[in-house]
C-alpha cells in the first residue's frame, strides 16, 4: 500500500492519496480538520474505500484530487509505479 499525504488548496483539510493493494484500487480522502465529529463525519471525501467503487484509472483519481490539492506530474508517475508494483497477487491455498 502507498500513502501520499499532500499540501491541500485550503489548510482546512487534510489530503491523502495512494494504491491500496488489498483491494486492488486507488484511493483518495480529504478530511476536514475543523469539521465538529458530533455533527457528522468529518471525511468529506473519500474514494476507494471498498471493492464496488473500482478506481484504478490514475487520472479519474487525479481529476477528483485537483480540487483539493496540487497534483505533480512526479505524484502521477509514482501513483502509477505503485499500481504496477503491488498488483493483487491470488491468494494461493
Amino acid at each position: 500500500m502507498s500513502r501520499y499525504e499532500l499540501e491541500a488548496r485550503n489548510p482546512r483539510y487534510e489530503v491523502s492519496v495512494g494504491w491500496d493493494r488489498p483491494l486492488s484500487n486507488f484511493f483518495l480522502q480529504v478530511y476536514d480538520t475543523e469539521a465538529d465529529e458530533e455533527e457528522g463525519d468529518p471525511m468529506i471525501v473519500w474514494l476507494g474505500a471498498d471493492g464496488y467503487a473500482m478506481e484504478t484509472d490514475v487520472d479519474r483519481i487525479l481529476q477528483h484530487l485537483s480540487p483539493w490539492a496540487i497534483v505533480s506530474d512526479v505524484l502521477r508517475a509514482q501513483l502509477l509505479l505503485d499500481q504496477e508494483r503491488e498488483k493483487a497477487r491470488p491468494l494461493i491455498l
